[in-house]
């Protein structure tokens, strides 16, 4: 049920669909479709999420993530800060294209889990939680960005082995392009998740958040896989010198297991810090804490 609290999220979503239709359509009918009107829709879409999660951390006096619904649009707010300052240092031609229609279908997605009980009970204001939230934010926000550059790498080494030079041919960029900007994203996101998986074990350790057998938690688990997954790839890059397909679908699986570490987890009786409770004992423990 859509209430007054919904109405500002309810508008990013339509911003940034819009703005997704007017980027696939100026590959289609450039005459018709004004690229600098995607951009600008985006924009706006940005500005009134940004909006949007101040509101929400004024409302509960701490960092929007007390709960699954609040962390995923700061996630996908983290997604679109971090495409925005790579777009002004590389002219990321046409991503938008393929991102934004990623971020509109997550958006719509998150959702689905506002009104749920799954309510974070650890103190919002511990050092360690915070130091593990923004670098983990921000290096999937980049893995997003990584399999979108994928997405779009592969679409381009289909059109050149099928001889598809259409519209969208030419304004994608070379497959080399699309090949390094996947190793800087890559690059950019991978010290990240490292540093917020090791402030994460700290958070853990020091508040005995999930017990003595926290290393036995799925979200614990599939964080060090997706970690292996994208070690595996700079090692492949360095060492072995892979370009391309496989990187490009290793990328594609990578991100899949990140959105599974990140929302799948709860579907399979992972905790994490979140507990299910009323709004109204959750709002009890806060004060307390």
């Amino acid at each position: 049920m859509i209430t007054l609290p919904h109405i500002p999220f309810i508008v990013t979503i339509v911003l940034y669909f819009v703005s997704s239709v007017w980027s696939i359509g100026y590959i289609i009918n450039p005459t018709l479709f004004n690229k600098k009107l995607a951009k600008w829709l985006m924009m706006m879409g940005f500005f009134v999420h940004s909006g949007f999660l101040i509101f929400l951390g004024l409302e509960s006096g701490n960092i929007p993530i007390t709960n699954v619904y609040e962390s995923f649009i700061s996630l996908l707010w983290c997604v679109l800060f971090v495409y925005i300052n790579l777009d002004y240092l590389y002219k990321l031609p046409s991503l938008d294209t393929f991102l934004i229609p990623i971020v509109t279908a997550l958006s719509i997605w998150a959702l689905t889990f506002d009104g749920g009980n799954l309510l974070i009970t650890v103190s919002l204001q511990s050092f360690w939680l915070i130091a593990h939230i923004i670098p983990i934010f921000i290096g999937y926000a980049a893995f997003t960005i990584s399999f979108s550059l994928s997405i779009m790498y592969l679409t381009q080494q289909r059109q050149l082995k099928h001889k598809l030079f259409g519209p969208l041919f030419s304004k994608l960029p070379s497959l080399e392009g699309i090949d390094n900007l996947m190793w800087k994203t890559i690059s950019f996101g991978f010290p990240l998740l490292t540093l917020g998986l090791v402030f994460g074990t700290f958070w853990i350790r020091t508040q005995n958040v999930l017990g003595e057998m926290w290393y036995l938690d799925y979200k614990v688990i599939l964080g060090l896989a997706t970690w292996l997954i994208y070690a595996a790839l700079l090692h492949m890059r360095l060492i072995a010198s892979f370009h391309g397909t496989k990187i490009a679908c290793l990328t594609i699986a990578g991100f899949c297991l990140v959105l599974f570490t990140f929302i799948g987890t709860f579907f399979m009786g992972s905790k994490h810090a979140f507990q299910k409770v009323s709004e109204q004992s959750h709002t009890e423990i806060l004060n307390v804490q």
